[in-house]
């Protein structure tokens, strides 16, 4: 295994070396970093991998903190507050960083537990493929310290300015765009199984090989309030296709709601995304409108 500089022998302590921790533990290790990483329920698969990777795999953490840099959560997220009381219990002042993709509400406990050494952090894309350099976001007073470590190791970090919370709920918008997205592909290409088009529906999306997705989602954005009512029959005439060969949609029928909601408002703006999204926002969450007004 090659091993590159990192400066001054980072240590690093990951607690949990399942898929992900064990992706991050090779990718840190291979930069130079010297790891140690805990797992209780290790098999000898796992065993194997830490020692080929010169990773030192213990089965519970360490009694004493002082000696890690940092300390990454990677468990299931079902796990992180019990690790975390554990982290607290035990003597070191090093920064903790969770990456366990639990909700808010958990990181705002931790953050409570920890007190500014405590990191929330997101991991935006799949490590499995991206590995170390998979973009990550960093919520906490902390996390520009621990951007510090990280970075020379291969990472890619974003810190936002807000308390730990603020970075899971960006996780959490991206599972609704993209676990949206998976649920739609998967109907289309189901969809497409029902009408015998399985071989021809990549022609009908060819043209999204040469899209800039940004400018193409923005004039989504900004073209919807104007024609949603339009786009309605379109939507409409889909599903009249799909159950007449036996299809029964899910993400469709949801799909026609939204269309139908935003036509039902009347004709809206067609002059910005900005606006667009104003127009909604203030249509369909008053309720965001009225604690805007009142803050």
């Amino acid at each position: 295994m090659v091993i590159s500089s990192v400066p001054e022998n980072v240590r690093l302590l990951i607690a949990g070396y399942g898929a992900a921790g064990r992706a991050y533990a090779a990718g840190f290790r291979a930069q130079g970093a010297e790891i140690t990483a805990v797992d209780p329920y290790a098999d000898t698969k796992a065993q194997e991998a830490a020692q080929t990777d010169g990773i030192t795999l213990q089965c519970k953490l360490p009694d004493d903190l002082d000696r890690f840099d940092l300390v990454i959560i990677l468990s299931p997220a079902a796990a992180s507050l019990d690790i975390i009381r554990q982290l607290a219990a035990r003597p070191g002042t090093c920064p903790i960083l969770d990456l366990t993709s639990s909700e808010p509400g958990i990181m705002r406990d931790a953050h409570e537990i920890l007190g500014a050494r405590f990191v929330d952090g997101t991991v935006l894309g799949a490590v499995g493929l991206g590995g170390v350099a998979t973009p990550m976001v960093f919520a906490g007073s902390c996390a520009g310290e621990v951007a510090e470590i990280l970075r020379p190791l291969g990472c890619k970090i974003t810190c936002l300015g807000g308390a730990p919370g603020s970075a899971s709920v960006l996780k959490l918008l991206r599972s609704l765009f993209m676990k949206g997205l998976e649920a739609l592909v998967i109907e289309t290409q189901l969809a497409a199984c029902a009408l015998d088009q399985s071989e021809d529906l990549g022609i009908a999306l060819s043209d999204l090989a040469e899209v800039d997705m940004p400018a193409f989602l923005a004039e989504m954005l900004r073209t919807h309030p104007k024609h949603a009512g339009r786009r309605t029959h379109e939507v409409e005439a889909a599903m009249t296709l799909m159950r007449n060969a036996g299809f029964r949609p899910v993400m469709l029928p949801a799909t026609q709601e939204v269309f139908s909601r935003t036509a039902r408002l009347g004709s809206g703006p067609d002059a910005s995304p900005t606006i667009a999204l104003q127009w909604l926002d203030r249509h369909l969450n008053p309720e965001h409108e009225v604690n805007r007004a009142t803050a």
